[in-house]
């Protein structure tokens, strides 16, 4: 601790406001995060930079080092909870953005929408790898909001298709004639959790999807 007994000079020259913090690449600019290296640097200034008649004492020192120990004991937290409830979802179906429809080998596949408003009629097309229209699903009118359908596997000649990943299309309609807006999602199991990332928990899905963050995730089965 730099004390007023110290071999620097008496005579004390007031830095500019804004010289203190530390510049270049390395620096904070407005709007950053304010990562470890950065509260580092700002504290190595704020050191090099003091009066030497008023220096820091221990308390402030201490306190400014519990601000950040509790700032990053927060965001470790944080990681930590949210890696206990992406494991929590491992064996559920999860709703996420796009138009998969996963047939198993029970022979049923569920599916997920979202309307924008109350239609009066909503149609389901399904098609399988090559493109080919292989049911059509009349599920009459519903609400605006999140819905879900089932499909039993049967094609529109009363076959039986194999089980796979296969696409589907939702056309809605309003009593009015206009057409309502529907936001396909992807119902699909959750296999397995990656933990550790840059951008948090990872999920490991079925259908043929890449990993999906926890944030994706729409609705739960």
């Amino acid at each position: 601790m730099i004390t007023a007994a110290s071999t620097m000079p008496a005579t004390v020259t007031a830095l500019p406001a804004g010289t203190q913090l530390p510049t270049g690449a390395s620096g904070v600019s407005g709007g950053q995060t304010l990562t470890e290296n950065n509260f580092f640097q700002l504290l190595t200034a704020q050191l090099e930079n003091q009066d030497p008649l008023d220096p820091m004492t221990n308390d402030q020192f201490a306190a400014e080092l519990a601000q950040f120990s509790t700032a990053d004991g927060i965001q470790t937290l944080n990681a930590s909870v949210s890696g206990q409830q992406a494991v929590t979802l491992v064996g559920h179906n999860i709703a996420v953005s796009g138009n998969a429809l996963v047939l198993g080998q029970n022979g049923t596949a569920t599916g997920a929408f979202n309307l924008a408003s109350a239609a009066n009629t909503v149609t389901v097309t399904i098609t399988d790898a090559t493109g080919k229209a292989v049911a059509t699903l009349n599920l009459g009118a519903m609400a605006g909001g999140t819905q879900t359908f089932s499909w039993n596997g049967k094609g529109s000649d009363g076959s039986t298709e194999p089980p796979g990943t296969y696409r589907f299309t939702v056309s809605a309609t309003a009593a009015t004639g206009a057409a309502v807006a529907a936001l396909p999602y992807a119902v699909v199991p959750v296999t397995a959790v990656v933990l550790g990332g840059q951008n948090g928990p990872m999920l490991d899905v079925g259908g043929g999807l890449a990993p999906v963050a926890l944030s994706a995730v729409q609705q739960v089965f």
